[in-house]
């Protein structure tokens, strides 16, 4: 793996870490519980991050990698929605793992050259791959701090 992208996947492959950490002992109810002045629950960002790395690789490959219907729930913009509607805690760890391995596999064949290139979906965000990676790792630190504030916010001890 190309120095860059191994950097890429060590970003992605801590955030992951750190996401089943975070939520390993969260049960039942409240993966679904929206805490006083949280917009969304532990279970809506866990899905969020499965679903934009989706979009993310979308970026880098072109093809979709995104779970039907789950745009609706977790694209940007994406109102909250009734807890009821997401799909359950099971099916976004192995939508989350899925796409983290379609990470590694792209990023395991790029080199400069592919980091350097524009977006295989021209974006007005990204002018370079490697920017688009950028902002994936600084999108998933994000949601991953979500989910250890609502971890406390439902009452389980703080993990780090």
């Amino acid at each position: 793996m190309d120095a860059m992208a191994r950097a890429f996947w060590l970003g992605l492959e801590r955030s992951d870490m750190f996401i089943r950490v975070f939520t390993r002992d969260l049960e039942g109810p409240e993966w679904r519980r929206r805490p006083p002045g949280a917009p969304n629950c532990a279970l809506w960002h866990l899905g969020h991050v499965a679903h934009q790395r989706g979009r993310f690789l979308e970026l880098l490959t072109g093809r979709d990698h995104c779970e039907p219907g789950w745009g609706a729930l977790f694209d940007l913009g994406a109102a909250p929605c009734p807890v009821d509607e997401l799909p359950d805690v099971e099916d976004c760890h192995r939508v989350l793992s899925a796409r983290l391995a379609d990470l590694k596999a792209w990023l395991e064949g790029a080199g400069m050259e592919d980091l350097e290139a524009p977006p295989a979906v021209l974006s007005d965000f990204f002018p370079t791959r490697a920017a688009a990676l950028t902002h994936l790792s600084h999108h998933e630190a994000h949601h991953t701090g979500c989910m250890s504030m609502l971890r406390r916010q439902v009452g389980r001890d703080k993990v780090v």
